[in-house]
């Protein structure tokens, strides 16, 4: 397969055909120095992880639409440059926006005896909460945790973790809301 490897040309017809030992040879050929590459971008070895095999099912989905007069190293090479700059600038906006809900969530917390009220009126919304949800905004919010080490913590995600903080927090903006605007 190595020969198949160096002829890019008959690489990429092997690719479009289905043949998933080319496949395979390309991906043991280039996995670990992509995972490296990204790396080197995004300072995570798990998120380039990620984008290294996010990729190459990418290629393998939409592999009948490669094109053999093109270098499939060049085009592997891209295709990671591109996706873990994508992912560096969501992660960037993630975290201003997560920054963001945690100012809005403090000035909720302030000492004002209203608000107060209200926030003690959660733990009926917190209880009716999915265990792992309740599980995850305490981790954060009340053991101070970093989405990194509750996602390292309870086997998911770090995107999971941020999805659960989000939809948690919405809901709990929301019960505050309803309870302020009946007056309880």
């Amino acid at each position: 397969m190595g020969k198949v490897l160096s002829d890019n040309c008959r690489l990429v017809k092997a690719l479009k055909a289905g043949d998933e030992t080319a496949f395979k040879a390309l991906y043991l050929a280039y996995s670990i120095p992509l995972r490296r590459y990204a790396s080197t971008i995004l300072r995570d070895e798990e998120a380039a992880y990620e984008v290294v095999q996010d990729m190459f099912v990418a290629v393998w989905m939409n592999r009948k639409k490669l094109d053999e007069s093109k270098s499939i190293r060049n085009y592997l090479l891209r295709a990671v440059h591109n996706n873990a700059l994508r992912l560096l600038k969501y992660n960037i906006a993630r975290k201003v926006r997560e920054e963001k809900m945690m100012a809005v969530f403090s000035d909720i917390c302030e000492e004002d005896e209203e608000v107060t009220d209200r926030i003690k009126a959660l733990p009926g919304v917190l209880a009716q909460l999915p265990e792992k949800s309740r599980k995850v905004l305490m981790m954060s919010f009340w053991e101070g945790k970093k989405n990194a080490d509750i996602a390292k913590e309870l086997s998911i995600s770090v995107r999971t973790v941020e999805t659960i903080l989000y939809k948690v927090i919405k809901r709990l903006r929301g019960e505050m809301k309803k309870r302020q605007e009946s007056g309880t």
